[in-house]
């Protein structure tokens, strides 16, 4: 067993490297060439037409959801550990150095996030329940004509969600043993709140992300400039040490034990993806149930949802930790380390913003990824596999609880690797697809306001005439 985990543990530290980097940031690139820039030439468009407009759109009149509503669905699994805990750990073991990796990888994100969720919306489908449904599970096979694509991608998308939601709450309940409680008490109260919410399917999660998103990303972002401005004389030096430090490692100092340039650049980009997940494909599944005209509208918010977790938040978590200089301390770790430097600036009250942000975060990013995997049951084995997967998901979060996310979090990246290959490597093949539509609705932006695509009103129009004929029998 211990020789397996070691395996697992050295190919997951390799393919987190030069592999990893050469098709995120690399396959990131071309798309952005193929695209024209366009998620960057066009980013005051997409904020106004994403986030500019969030407040004024509702949940439609035929029970269906808005592009912000779904958004927040996406939003609350990429705003998870990885934006408190995560980018402490690309610190903790690749130095500064790794903080220009994760901002490599996030402006690669931008693009990646662009496609696959404009992708997914291409090739959504109506279930019987006539709503919209998608994901890589779908528009893998449909995009390349290679149905097993589809079906190797929700066995592996299973797994690392699997470990992933665990490692989520595993976050949650080490930050709260670290303050002191109980470590199983702590596990099963996050696992209860969990409970209470992915009981209620793909509608609650969303009913529950559109409220607690914006609260606590306001409070953490709040918090984190404070930190920031306290420590403002630190800054240039900070931001120096990045670069200075990307390209060569960074030797032991304090109680931090040094980093090569490979566990640098490893960190970096291991970290900017578990944050943003872009690549990974699976938050498309819930891009999918959007109400919106046409497939690009839904793809600007995948533009926004990588440039908020990762050029936002986790760069607010970096420059709190490097302004501290809190990464040096010895016995400071990775899961206290964001903690630890919002203390030493704003004392106890940095401590409860911290805690309070951590646990909405975890709790919100594994109820999304408990959703996501219950998409992949009901693909893989039918509804009635739904049930029983989802109370073995939510077994697992509280066996994650007891664990800790350091135990699991090489699991998740091992499957998160896989996941994200065969997904990369698809989208790359297929993103001619994305570029036709971007040309198609950028061409005329004020015309998809008022009018829906021709294939979605189709399948529309050919779903209620099936239904129609059904009630009639």
């Amino acid at each position: 067993m211990n020789a397996l985990l070691e395996a697992i543990l050295t190919f997951t530290n390799w393919i987190w490297g030069i592999p990893m980097l050469i098709l995120l940031v690399g396959g990131g690139c071309f798309l952005a060439v193929r695209l024209n820039m366009l998620p960057y030439r066009k980013l005051p468009f997409i904020l106004t037409h994403t986030i500019g407009k969030s407040f004024t759109k509702s949940e439609g009149s035929d029970g269906q959801f808005s592009g912000w509503q779904a958004a927040s669905g996406a939003l609350a699994s990429t705003l998870g550990a990885g934006n408190i805990v995560g980018t402490a750990m690309a610190i903790a073991f690749g130095g500064p150095g790794s903080v220009f990796w994760l901002w490599i990888a996030g402006l690669a994100a931008c693009a990646v996030k662009y496609t696959e969720v404009t992708t997914a919306m291409l090739y959504r489908e109506i279930d019987q329940k006539g709503n919209w449904v998608g994901g890589p599970q779908y528009y893998l096979g449909n995009a390349t004509g290679w149905k097993w694509t589809g079906e190797l991608y929700t066995i592996l998308c299973l797994f690392a969600l699997f470990f992933a939601a665990s490692a989520q709450i595993g976050s949650g309940v080490d930050h709260l043993v670290a303050l002191g409680a109980n470590r199983t008490l702590s596990a099963l109260i996050l696992t209860l709140f969990c409970i209470a919410v992915v009981v209620g399917g793909m509608r609650n999660l969303l009913a529950v992300s559109e409220k607690i998103v914006p609260f606590m990303s306001i409070l953490y972002v709040g918090g984190a400039l404070l930190v920031i401005l306290l420590n403002i004389e630190n800054f240039p030096h900070a931001f120096y040490s990045i670069f200075r430090y990307a390209f060569t490692g960074k030797a032991a100092v304090g109680g931090f034990a040094g980093a090569t340039l490979a566990a640098c650049i490893r960190w970096g980009i291991c970290r900017g993806v578990y944050s943003n997940d872009a690549g990974t494909g699976y938050t498309t599944m819930v891009h999918t149930v959007a109400a919106v005209n046409h497939p690009v509208q839904q793809g600007m918010w995948g533009v926004f949802e990588a440039f908020f977790d990762t050029l936002v938040v986790c760069n607010l978590t970096c420059f709190a930790i490097l302004c501290t200089g809190i990464w040096t301390s010895p016995g400071v770790t990775a899961s206290t380390m964001t903690a630890a430097a919002f203390s030493s600036a704003i004392g106890t009250a940095g401590s409860w913003i911290v805690s309070i942000a951590l646990l909405l975060f975890t709790f919100t990013t594994a109820c999304a990824q408990i959703e996501f995997s219950c998409v992949s049951l009901v693909k893989l084995i039918g509804q009635k596999g739904k049930t029983y997967g989802r109370w073995v998901l939510l077994f697992m979060t509280f066996i994650g609880g007891m664990m800790g996310i350091e135990t699991m979090i090489n699991y998740v990246d091992f499957g998160t690797a896989l996941m994200t290959t065969i997904n990369m490597v698809c989208i790359l093949l297929c993103h001619q697809h994305v570029v036709k539509a971007s040309k198609e609705y950028f061409a005329d932006p004020e015309k998809w306001e008022h009018m829906k695509w021709p294939k979605w009103e189709a399948m529309e129009r050919s779903f209620h005439q099936n239904q129609s004929s059904e009630n009639k029998q």
